[in-house]
């Protein structure tokens, strides 16, 4: 509609413009030394209008033909990044339903194009390590590090995971200490770190990181009643395997009185003592 509307514009303007010239054509005189030109006004408002367009019609070639490396460039970034969001998705969709390998490579293909590198390099990190490439997995890592340094506990939260499935529980608690450093509230690493210490059987830095994980409501209230009841009946079984019976009764004595109160502990600590050959006590 709006094309017909400039067709029909024009056409009027057209024909106005005729009846002007043909009422008066007007008249134009050029000179130069001895040499005269003379012609019709029409004709040369024709010409100049002609010369103008024509102008008009070359500056603008010569504009478009400097600028297309540029356009071509931006063209095939676009086509670089539409390419790499296709692949992510496709990837993710892979890495969902298992197909690792093939998701490995979509992530992977156009990594270098994509909007959101980190998200690339952390999900093929994840198919390298079902596939138990540990190599290519930590290779991935440190490529998403690079691609936003400022993403470091995200790539470090999935290091450390990664590192926990795998058990490579040295190098996963030295993950998780640099976490703690750099982010000491994080309450996803409070609990990786205090899976890990549960792991190893250290329940001396597990009791240490219990008040955090109080403080920090790091996990519910029946998941913290476990830890501490492990933590304290490991440390109670420690004791016994020990230095005998006065180092038993002097790590029950150092238990809070909540803990002291536990049944499941109480029992525990008269069996731990009746081996001990300590009837009494137990009593």
């Amino acid at each position: 509609m709006r094309l017909l509307f400039t067709a029909l514009l024009f056409l009027v303007v057209a024909v106005v413009l005729a009846l002007v010239v043909k009422e008066d054509n007007g008249y134009v005189l050029f000179g130069y030394g001895q040499w005269t030109v003379e012609g019709s006004l029409a004709f040369f408002l024709l010409v100049n209008a002609a010369l103008f367009g024509l102008l008009y019609f070359l500056v603008r070639l010569l504009v478009g033909a400097w600028g297309t490396p540029a356009r071509v460039r931006a063209w095939r970034e676009r086509r670089g990044v539409n390419r790499a969001r296709n692949e992510l998705t496709r990837g993710l969709l892979e890495l969902s339903e298992g197909d690792w390998k093939s998701a490995e490579k979509s992530l992977t293909r156009h990594a270098e194009n994509s909007e959101t590198p980190l998200l690339n390099y952390l999900a093929a990190a994840r198919s390298a390590q079902q596939q138990g490439a540990h190599d290519k997995r930590d290779h991935y890592l440190q490529l998403a590090h690079e691609s936003m340094p400022s993403a470091d506990v995200a790539v470090g939260l999935t290091q450390a995971e990664l590192q926990l499935d795998h058990e490579q529980y040295e190098h996963a608690l030295a993950t998780l200490m640099h976490l703690r450093q750099i982010a000491p509230r994080h309450t996803y690493v409070l609990k990786l770190l205090a899976e890990l210490y549960e792991r190893l059987g250290d329940w001396g830095q597990l009791q240490a990181l219990l008040p955090e994980l109080k403080k920090r409501r790091v996990v519910d209230k029946a998941e913290l009643e476990r830890l501490e009841c492990a933590v304290f009946r490991n440390l109670l079984e420690q004791a016994a395997s020990g230095e005998g019976v006065e180092k038993l009764v002097a790590t029950w004595k150092g238990l809070s009185s909540a803990a002291r109160a536990n049944p499941r502990l109480a029992e525990r600590y008269a069996d731990l003592l009746v081996a001990q050959e300590r009837p009494d006590l137990a009593e």
